[in-house]
């Protein structure tokens, strides 16, 4: 087995007795089944001595038999979980190093050690469509399991339970609907024959149980009103809005940093959008923050994102080679294309996907260092209880929805600002740089109250909402602009080397030119989206 990743979709279910599977035939497409013979697994998981992973939704296992065995790192999400895999290697129990990378970034440098031990008898069905292509397989698991280092509960557990887990999810969307759709088919027949949905997220769960997340975002502060509840009672104040909403970025950037690790497509953009958020929040709401301890963060945060930026625009550039040339007259294979030639696509992009493996290799290094660490701890320490300005009166702070929709208008403000600024530029390259600040500002806006409001659930006025709606829209429609320039100078820049090799660069051109368009196109509608945002657009 080599390295994988992908997302496991499944729904588990306990069963009592020795009631049989039920027949599948005919359930969300479901056209055949297979019966496979039993196959015995053996699981050892790990985690810290203060059940970290646990806390974070992630399981780390060591198993061997069945067709999966290996080292799996799964981190869950309701019935989604992302699993990684890794071969097994040797015959110790120690994690190796490629899969502590995967943890550190909730491991950091505590010792990770073993806490349970399964064996589970499983029988598996495969559910097919009707030309025999695997739609999902249900398991049935007979386990034993113990924990281990936990004296007093260190009694062989038993139990029996069904697992439904998706094998194609595009085969499931188009035999039931939706993959949602398919779980609840298959599972109202299980439920009818006596199993019932288990509340565990995980086998490891029932044997030692789920250690609570200090920073979930749901969680009240004290003498606070739980933010999941808010809208029936008491309305949050400032502390737990903006806590709970700094808590669910820094969530979602712990969440991206395994993928990175494992470099799998967007994970750096996504990780990246993390940090901009977490930044465009505590600048946003800067006034209603502790100074000193905010501008720490944001200092680190900025750091973050300079280490993956030079990653992520050899990204950007390395992917638009072949989108530009599909956007040419004809396509990729017209007339047009054709005027490219293919060794110079090959030289666009290759120069870009070394720039990027550098620059990862570099980005990885980073993140295995103690410096990031030090900022990870730095992130959980803020996030805990986001700390408040000092000045704020007991009256401002009680009331998060009237602190926060008046800074970020101040922040619509600053967008308008910068946008007449960049009206009246003449210089061209200015006018480049002017625009890609609107673009910034805009995209603070967004995160900033998109943010808040998918934390929260605060009501921060239609107004400010569809302001916000609109620079999502400047955001992109300048994203595209930039975008553009910076494949304009990765083409100029490639056809001088081209040139002093003295290659023919008359398909540099074309793609060069081809870009005039898209950038005039989207300069058109930016103008046309800021005389929006101001309120002026008929």
């Amino acid at each position: 087995m080599t390295d994988t990743v992908q997302v496991e979709i499944e729904r588990k279910y306990d069963i009592d007795g020795q009631a049989s599977l039920p027949r599948l035939n005919g359930v969300g497409g479901v056209a055949q089944v297979r019966y496979r013979p039993p196959m015995a697994l053996e699981a050892v998981y790990f985690d810290t001595a203060d059940r970290v992973l646990s806390a974070n939704n992630v399981t780390l296992r060591r198993r061997t038999g069945g067709t999966d065995a290996g080292w799996h790192v799964k981190i869950g999400k309701g019935d989604r979980r992302i699993e990684m895999q890794s071969p097994l290697g040797s015959e110790e129990l120690t994690v190796p190093r490629r899969i502590l990378d995967l943890v550190r970034v909730h491991v950091r440098g505590q010792a990770l050690t073993q806490i349970a031990r399964l064996n589970t008898l499983r029988s598996v069905v495969d559910l097919m469509d009707g030309q025999g292509h695997p739609l999902a397989e249900v398991s049935d698991d007979q386990v034993a399991a113990m924990s281990v280092g936990f004296r007093a509960e260190s009694r062989v557990q038993h139990w029996r339970e069904w697992e439904v887990e998706v094998i194609d999810a595009g085969r499931v969307t188009s035999s039931s609907g939706g993959t949602e759709a398919f779980l609840d088919s298959v599972g109202q027949v299980l439920e009818t024959a006596g199993a019932r949905v288990s509340a565990a997220g995980s086998k490891v769960e029932k044997v030692v149980g789920k250690t609570a997340d200090p920073l979930d975002p749901r969680a009240p502060l004290a003498g606070q009103p739980d933010i999941a509840e808010h809208s029936g009672g008491r309305a949050p104040g400032v502390g737990a809005a903006l806590t709970a909403t700094v808590r669910a970025q820094v969530r979602t950037l712990k969440g991206w940093d395994p993928l990175v690790r494992r470099n799998v497509e967007d994970s750096v953009h996504q990780y990246r959008v993390s940090c901009r958020t977490l930044r465009s929040i505590l600048q946003t709401y800067a006034p209603l923050l502790d100074a000193e301890a905010t501008g720490a963060v944001v200092k680190d945060l900025r750091k973050l994102g300079q280490l993956l930026s030079v990653a992520r625009d050899a990204e950007v550039v390395r992917d638009q080679v072949a989108e530009r040339l599909g956007a040419l007259p004809g396509g990729a294979t017209g007339p047009v294309a054709g005027m490219v030639p293919g060794k110079a696509v090959r030289r666009l992009r290759q120069s870009q996907a070394k720039a990027y493996d550098v620059a990862h290799a570099r980005q990885l290094k980073r993140m295995r260092g103690e410096w990031y660490f030090e900022v990870l701890d730095r992130l959980d320490a803020f996030a805990r209880e986001v700390p408040l300005s000092a000045e704020l009166t007991a009256a401002e702070e009680s009331a998060a929805a009237e602190a926060i929709v008046p800074l970020a208008a101040e922040q619509v403000d600053a967008v308008l600002a910068l946008a007449a600024a960049m009206g009246s530029e003449q210089e061209h390259e200015a006018r480049i740089e002017q625009m890609h600040q609107v673009r910034k500002e805009a995209k603070r806006l967004r995160y900033a109250v998109k943010a808040v409001q998918e934390a929260t659930g605060l009501d921060l006025g239609t107004e400010l909402v569809a302001r916000m709606k609109t620079a999502k829209r400047l955001q992109e429609a300048l994203g595209d602009h930039r975008d553009s320039v910076m494949f304009q100078e990765h083409v100029l820049a490639t056809s001088r080397t081209a040139a002093a090799k003295g290659e023919d660069t008359f398909g540099y051109g074309v793609l060069f030119a081809a870009e005039l368009a898209t950038q005039s196109r989207t300069e058109t509608e930016a103008e046309a989206l800021v005389e929006r945002l101001a309120g002026r657009a008929s």
